[in-house]
């Protein structure tokens, strides 16, 4: 930080020589005296100004940092509202799109007006119905098969040791077995640490946690529940807030920044939002083809485990691992040659989906390189955990689609430059001819 300061002292010192340098290159020619306009004048006040501004940040970071937290935490509301809007418009394009629009084309007026009430109450429904079955079906069957597992634990362990046994007796192997009988740890105690995590026996503990986190707890409970109200009302008028938005900053800006800004929105919009239907889309097909396989080569839970592949696969990389491993689990505790069946048919699944379903539904919208994915995995994880990693590669797929958006456009401006200066050249040398 002080190396930093230091820095930009240096170069708000040399401030005169940069803004120099500046309109050398960018307002005037190279060699030729510039001219202090009106519009030159406000151009190097705003440079000084930023410098001054950059600097009394640096040296008050911490007081602006808490400053920008207070702000903030009383924007969170509003925030997570915008959030949620954004989020909540994506679904509910696509049924105002595919499933109500007939509403829309109606002849009668009360249909008309009953369009977007329909697409709206829709979106909510669908929304709060997949978090009631996290909530309350995948959640619980995860719990009571960790909870099996467990309990069959020691089970397995002895079955484990006795075919070690009987390996050792056959080929006739001089191997001490003893460690295995007398492990160091207690299996059995697994078992209890697992009862004691999903039951209220140790009250006291469960009761000082839920102190200390009580009030966190609120915050983000009346956070989202004032963000889903601002979400529902702009969904609501969505149109005229769009409008109204429009018209202001068009107004507010220079054209040309309203113009890049609304360019800049348009992509990352796009990208982000072609991104979370192609990924709801891939994971609702797979979760459908484990269904109908598992019914085929009749393995047990089919419906909950394709339901937890099916979610699971909504986080790219690390989601379908984390669907097979449970998957396995809750079909292990039925059969286990069928768990390692599950594994295979798994596998299989997953290939035909990564190489012909999944590029098929993201097309060319999203183009993002598989190891871009795979950081973008990574830091929104280590930012935001489980909701930085969903969404990380969103976010990363609307930069990548704005920085190819913007060497596109460079290049483009490049030719346009060398067409305009092979037309000059061609004038002159035309020019030079005729006289």
């Amino acid at each position: 930080m002080i190396c930093a300061t230091n820095e930009l002292v240096k170069t708000i010192e040399n401030i005169d020589k940069i803004i120099y340098n500046y309109y050398l290159v960018k307002i005037g020619q190279a060699g030729e005296k510039m001219e202090l306009s009106k519009k030159n004048v406000k151009k190097i006040l705003g440079i000084i100004t930023f410098a001054i501004i950059l600097l009394a940040v640096s040296q008050n970071l911490t007081a602006v940092m808490g400053f920008l937290s207070g702000i903030l935490g009383i924007l969170a509301p509003v925030i997570v509202g915008l959030a949620l809007a954004f989020m909540l418009n994506i679904l509910m394009n696509v049924l105002e799109r595919r499933v109500f629009a007939f509403m829309k084309k109606s002849k009668k007026r009360v249909v008309r007006n009953l369009f977007k009430p329909v697409s709206l109450v829709s979106t909510l429904l669908l929304t709060l119905g997949f978090f009631v079955l996290l909530l309350f079906i995948i959640i619980p069957q995860l719990k009571d098969t960790i909870m099996l597992l467990v309990e069959k634990i020691p089970v397995y362990y002895t079955d484990l040791i006795n075919w070690i046994e009987s390996l050792i007796v056959r080929f006739g192997l001089d191997v001490n077995t003893e460690i295995l009988h007398n492990p160091k740890f207690d299996i059995n105690n697994i078992y209890a640490m697992a009862q004691n995590f999903f039951t209220i026996e140790s009250t006291g503990d469960i009761l000082n946690t839920t102190l200390g986190v009580t009030s966190s707890l609120i915050s983000g409970v009346s956070n989202l529940v004032l963000g889903l109200i601002i979400a529902v009302y702009i969904l609501a008028e969505k149109e005229n807030i769009g409008k109204f938005t429009s018209r202001f900053f068009s107004a507010a800006l220079p054209e040309n920044i309203f113009l890049k800004a609304k360019e800049i929105c348009s992509v990352a919009s796009n990208s982000f939002a072609s991104f979370i239907t192609g990924q709801f889309t891939d994971a609702f097909l797979l979760g459908s083809m484990c269904f109908i396989g598992m019914l085929i080569f009749r393995f047990p839970n089919a419906a909950v485990v394709s339901i937890i592949i099916g979610i699971t696969a909504l986080v790219p990389i690390i989601g379908p691992i984390v669907g097979e491993v449970i998957g396995c689990l809750i079909i292990f505790m039925e059969s286990p040659i069928k768990a390692l069946f599950f594994i295979i048919f798994v596998l299989i699944l997953q290939m035909i989906d990564n190489n012909l379903i999944y590029p098929r539904i993201m097309g060319k919208s999203v183009g993002l390189p598989g190891v871009l994915v795979f950081i973008a995995v990574v830091i929104g994880g280590n930012i935001g955990g489980i909701l930085g990693v969903l969404l990380g590669v969103p976010t990363a797929s609307a930069i990548y689609a704005l920085v190819i958006n913007w060497l596109k456009n460079k290049k483009q401006r490049e030719r346009e430059l060398v067409k305009v200066q092979n037309t000059e050249e061609i004038k002159e040398e035309v020019t030079e001819e005729n006289s």
